[in-house]
C-alpha cells in the first residue's frame, strides 16, 4: 500500500491527524525492519508477512508513560523564548537535560513541525528552528 492508502485507511479506522507524511515517518523509523519499502511504485509491504505480531519496542517499557506532545511543545516554547535558533538536536539534548526523557530529535522535529507550525518557522539552509 501506498503511504496515502495508509492514512485513508487509519483515518477511515477512526485515527485524527493521521497523513502520508506521519505514515512515511512512523514506517522508516519505529517500522524499521518490520516494512520494506518499493522506491519504484512507493508501496510499502510487511518485511515477513509470515510473522505473527511485530516485536515489542526495545526502547520503551509498557510501564513508562507515552511521552506528551502538548508537553514536548510547551518546553520547546519555553525554551525559545530567548530568540536563538536551534537544530532539533540541541533541542532534543536541553529538554533531555531539563529531565524530559525519551526526547529525541525526529520527536522534537515532529512536535515543531506539526504542533508548532504557526509559533516556529524552520530554516532548511541551516537547518534550524526558531520563534516567529
Amino acid at each position: 500500500m501506498t503511504a496515502r492508502d495508509i492514512a485513508a485507511a487509519l483515518t477511515k479506522a477512526g485515527l485524527v491527524g493521521v497523513d502520508k507524511k506521519l505514515v512515511n515517518s512512523v514506517l522508516t523509523i519505529e517500522g524499521k525492519g518490520r516494512f520494506s519499502y518499493d522506491r519504484n511504485a512507493y508501496t510499502y509491504a510487511l518485511s515477513n508477512p509470515d510473522a505473527l505480531a511485530a516485536p515489542a519496542p526495545t526502547t520503551h517499557t509498557d510501564s513508562a508513560p507515552a511521552l506528551n506532545r502538548d508537553a514536548v511543545l510547551a518546553a520547546c516554547r519555553k525554551l525559545f523564548a530567548d530568540g536563538k535558533p536551534r537544530t532539533a538536536k540541541e533541542v532534543a539534548a536541553e529538554l533531555t537535560k531539563q529531565g524530559m526523557a525519551g526526547v529525541d530529535k525526529s520527536l522534537v522535529g515532529s512536535v515543531l513541525t506539526r504542533e508548532g507550525k504557526e509559533l516556529i518557522t524552520y530554516d532548511r539552509t541551516n537547518y534550524t528552528y526558531l520563534p516567529r
